[in-house]
């Protein structure tokens, strides 16, 4: 059975251990599962201890860290923020690759939807008329509509190289993250 995980409702950290049946610590590293059980997706999690591997059924896992007690809680910036960084991060070589992973991310959200005309097919990518000729015959733009107003933005897809990885993680966790008010 193929899944999509975006189509399915995965509970948040259950801040407890699976296998020992005790809470996860402050600042302790634990790994998270989603097993597929009769047609349903459940999410485990294990403190890094208890962690032998996947079990079986596993449809993904991931590590994770709980909070430290103390530090103040982050929070995703709200929707039309982040869609107002998309329009304002620039197309440069350098900004390119964390525009991209953010028009991602919002198209996952469901915040963005792709955008057509009524002759194109909406998830075909249109050709960037804006460049000369040579460079156009070779580039193609993701084209969004905001769902909340209509609007439409275009986004170059790129390729994200391992070395780009790291650098763009922090930068995008950075940029999505604030801290939340008391």
């Amino acid at each position: 059975m193929l899944f999509v995980l975006a189509d399915f409702k995965i509970n948040r950290c259950s801040r407890r251990c699976y296998v020992q049946s005790r809470p996860l610590r402050d600042g302790e590293s634990y790994f998270s599962v989603v097993v597929e059980q009769a047609d349903e997706l459940t999410r485990r999690d294990y403190s890094a201890e208890s962690w032998t591997g996947p079990p079986e059924g596993t449809v993904g896992f991931w590590k994770g860290k709980m909070p430290e007690a103390g530090n103040r809680k982050m929070v995703l910036v709200p929707d039309p923020v982040l869609v107002d960084l998309l329009r304002r991060l620039g197309d440069s070589s350098q900004q390119q690759p964390l525009r991209y992973l953010l028009a991602l991310m919002l198209l996952r959200r469901r915040v963005v939807s792709p955008a057509a005309k009524p002759a194109d097919n909406p998830m075909r990518p249109q050709t960037d008329r804006k460049s000369d000729a040579s460079a156009a015959a070779n580039t193609v733009l993701m084209r969004l509509r905001v769902n909340a107003d209509g609007s439409e933005i275009e986004v170059m897809p790129c390729v994200i190289s391992r070395g780009q990885t790291e650098r763009l993680e922090t930068e995008l966790q950075e940029l999505l993250y604030c801290e939340a008010a008391e």
